[in-house]
This record gives C-alpha cells, sequence and structure tokens, in this order.
C-alpha cells in the first residue's frame, strides 16, 4: 500500500483518539516508503535517533548534504527517538498486563487470540534493537506501525462490548493511561525539537539554496508561527506534501 502525501497524516489524526501516536504511526509509514531511497540517512537518522538533543547533530554533517536528505534524516531521527520510547515502554505495559489477562480462569476465543496477538507484539518490540548502521531502522518503523495499530484496534472497541471491559482493566492497571500521556508529551516535545533544529540548520543556507527550497522555508515559517498546539501538529504533517 502506498502512502504519497499528507492527506492520510492529516486524516488519520483527527480520526484517532490517540492522535500523537497516529501522528508516529503516519509518519513512519512515509519514511518507510522514502528512506530506502537515501542510503545515508539511515545511519545519521540513528545518530539523531539515540541522542537527547538533535540540535546537537546539527553540524557533523557534511555541509553540502542535499536539503532533502538533511530534512529527511532529521524527520527520520525524530521519528525513530519516539518510536524507540514508544517500543521500549509500551512492551513493559503490553507484557504485564497480558500476565494478568492469562491469570483469568475463563477466557472466550476472542480474548484468548487478542491476548496471544497482544503478547507476540509486545515480545517483538522488547526484544528490537537498533543498529548503530541503521540497517534496521525500517524494521523500527514497521514495529511501531504494528503496536499502534493492535492501540488502536482496542479504542475502537465498542465500549460495553465484555472484550473492552476486560483489556481495560488489565490495561489501565498496568499503567496505560500513563503511557499514553507521556507518549503525547514526547511528541509535542519533539516536534519543538525539530523545529529549533530545523531552523539553526536553515540559516547556513546560502542565497540560491533558500530560493531552491523556497516552499520548504515557507512550510517552516508557518510551523514556526502557529502556536496552537493541535494545528502545530497538524502543520507537522504537511512536510511530507514537500518531500
Amino acid at each position: 500500500e502506498t502512502f504519497n502525501n499528507a492527506d492520510l497524516f492529516r486524516i488519520q489524526i483527527f480520526a484517532s483518539e490517540m492522535k500523537q501516536i497516529t501522528i508516529v504511526v503516519v509518519s513512519a509509514l512515509l519514511l518507510v516508503q522514502v528512506v530506502n531511497a537515501f542510503p545515508l540517512v539511515k545511519r545519521e537518522a540513528v545518530e539523531v535517533a539515540v541522542k537527547k538533543d538533535i540540535s546537537d547533530f546539527i553540524d557533523s554533517s557534511a555541509e553540502d548534504d542535499p536539503a532533502i536528505e538533511k530534512v529527511l534524516f532529521f524527520l527520520a531521527g525524530t521519528v525513530g527517538k519516539i518510536s524507540l520510547w514508544g517500543l521500549e515502554n509500551g512492551s513493559v505495559m503490553i507484557k504485564n498486563a497480558v500476565k494478568d489477562l492469562e491469570k483469568l480462569p475463563e477466557k472466550d476465543e476472542l480474548l484468548q487470540a487478542n491476548i496471544t496477538r497482544m503478547s507476540k507484539i509486545a515480545e517483538e518490540a522488547a526484544s528490537f534493537k537498533l543498529d548503530e548502521d541503521g540497517s534496521n531502522i525500517m524494521q523500527l518503523f514497521e514495529n511501531i506501525i504494528q503496536f499502534a495499530r493492535m492501540l488502536n484496534d482496542y479504542e475502537d472497541m465498542d465500549d460495553d462490548s465484555n472484550l473492552k471491559l476486560t483489556l481495560k482493566v488489565a490495561l489501565e492497571n498496568n499503567g496505560y493511561e500513563k503511557y499514553q500521556g507521556e507518549f503525547e508529551e514526547r511528541v509535542v516535545d519533539a516536534v519543538e525539537e525539530f523545529d529549533t533544529a530545523f531552523g539553526e540548520y536553515v540559516k547556513g543556507w546560502s542565497p540560491e539554496e533558500k530560493k531552491k527550497q523556497a516552499k520548504l522555508l515557507d512550510w517552516y515559517e508557518e510551523l514556526t508561527n502557529e502556536t496552537d498546539e493541535e494545528e502545530k501538529l497538524d502543520k507537522f504533517g504537511d512536510i511530507f506534501d514537500l518531500l
């Protein structure tokens, strides 16, 4: 399946109850398709993903790096950083919820299927290690996509169903709401961090490069000037129209 513009990004943000997680998922879906065309982006994105501040990495790449490649590794690194946190912490929450669910004396076929799925995804998330050369960063994106789809499937269940109520107890007893809150905070912080780091990067552009990347600069100015948190997240998604 192919996603080639930001329409999917915006549609899914507003259709989901987990807006920030959906932002990361759709970003990952789009990055999976474009990053493979830029081999060096994978390695540099890993360096961004494992650093606490991407601004530390602004001057470490060659000055003649094409702007699009630079944007891609900023994006891939930012999404990678959030994804790593999401998988590491989410896998612990899901594993503990699965332990509680497995203790239930009676489990129908549907509940057991969900327990099996949750256990499998949590194990894969917990065992993932990002290679230093970035060779498996696509797997990181695919893992967070799979993990978030599992959470979205849970959110989409009928609130009054026995299945949803049973899963809800197990998840909330093991920190689901805290996980959601921290995930949201990290996405908002990451967008702000990207905003700042990218602003420092474009300061070094020549007049010719600024003219060439006029649309990208217009997008960045709109991102920077947006003060509403939700609108800023939506504007962040517009960057995929420019890649």
